[in-house]
């Protein structure tokens, strides 16, 4: 089989930095595409504008587009903003300035997620579309996170704010947001949405964990919007609305 032609896409995982959460999705995707998956260092408590330094040195020399899932999504608003190969910014479950209230900062000193029942934590990510498969792989991946790491990470969320920089990103942006998603709510969309009315939002009915629990679904709408870039240059204009 030929490999696949287009722009090629990077996908930025979640909190857990490794990536395995997107395997299903990156494997699917790459029938259409070419896809890099990056997963960051499992042991090392690195911020924002380390991880985006560590992201830029392994993109590929060539136009891409940039996939930002949930903590990713401001590493990948300052990389569509800064680097000058990035023609398409996907913002997936993600914000551009935290999701929480300044105070839980301090919770985060005692963030561990070894406390919380495993089932919570699914239902919390995952919602009624939680299946035993992917519980079982998020309590995998979260029993290989050193403590550490998490905290560094929830500390860095909580702290950031790439509003102004995502208002200089001038290639097209999507967005994509579980209707049921308790952890990013409609009100990141529609800071999102103040700072690039341009910006394509796709609504699904699902949880947290979407590109997780609805691969084809999300496959779909990734691959349209990198379609558009390719053919057109740009991506569908204005703020359509679309239910999956």
């Amino acid at each position: 089989m030929d490999a696949p032609e287009g722009i090629p896409i990077i996908l930025l995982p979640g909190m857990d930095g490794t990536g395995e959460l997107l395997r299903a999705l990156a494997d699917q995707l790459s029938l259409y595409r070419p896809v890099q998956l990056i997963a960051y260092p499992p042991d090392r408590p690195l911020g924002y504008a380390q991880l985006v330094t560590y992201v830029r040195e392994r993109v590929p020399n060539r136009p891409f587009a940039v996939l930002g899932e949930s903590f990713s999504g401001p590493i990948a608003i300052e990389i569509a903003a800064t680097d000058p190969r990035a023609v398409g910014l996907v913002l997936a479950s993600s914000f551009a300035r935290h999701p929480l209230p300044a105070l839980f900062t301090v919770l985060t000193r005692l963030l561990d997620l070894r406390w919380l029942p495993k089932r919570i934590i699914a239902a919390a990510l995952m919602g009624s579309t939680a299946t035993p498969e992917l519980t079982a792989r998020l309590r995998r991946v979260l029993a290989t996170l050193p403590h550490k790491v998490l905290q560094y990470r929830a500390r860095e969320v909580l702290r950031v704010d790439k509003r102004n920089r995502l208002r200089e990103v001038t290639c097209p942006v999507m967005c994509l947001q579980g209707r049921f998603d308790r952890l990013v709510s409609k009100r990141q969309v529609d800071e999102i949405l103040t700072a690039q009315p341009r910006c394509h939002v796709h609504w699904f009915d699902s949880s947290h964990m979407l590109l997780a629990t609805h691969p084809d679904a999300a496959v779909k709408a990734i691959n349209q919007f990198c379609e558009h870039i390719d053919k057109r240059g740009s991506a569908i204009p204005g703020t359509e609305i679309h239910y999956l």
